[in-house]
């Protein structure tokens, strides 16, 4: 990753931290921010129901990431690059405002 020098490119968002060399020159064609690590626990590949599913310690990492088409929330492991999920910014509020009031209800 390289990192992006402050005025690198009138197209490169404040909040990217760098891009591959691959897409230089610029305006590289995607841009991702700093990630803050998160530790989860999480049930993988088991329903609900029957054996009680086994739960694993991972580390997440949560960054902003942009490409031509749109700038996604990236929620993925750190453990395993090919599990992830990327959604489109007004895909993550709405899924924020679920997860609050699911979490509320929760309590």
């Amino acid at each position: 990753m390289t990192p992006s020098a402050p005025d690198a490119s009138p197209e490169c968002p404040v909040w990217c931290a760098g891009h591959e060399d691959e897409q230089e020159p610029t305006p590289a064609r995607w841009h991702r921010s700093d990630g803050i690590v998160v530790s989860v626990t999480e049930r993988r590949r088991a329903p609900l129901g029957g054996d009680p599913a086994p739960l694993f310690a991972d580390d997440f990492v949560v960054a902003i990431e942009q490409d031509a088409q749109a700038t996604y929330l990236y929620i993925g492991s750190l453990e395993d690059g090919r599990r992830f999920f990327a959604v489109t910014l007004d895909s993550a509020q709405r899924l924020q405002a679920v997860i609050s009031a699911i979490l509320c209800a929760a309590k």
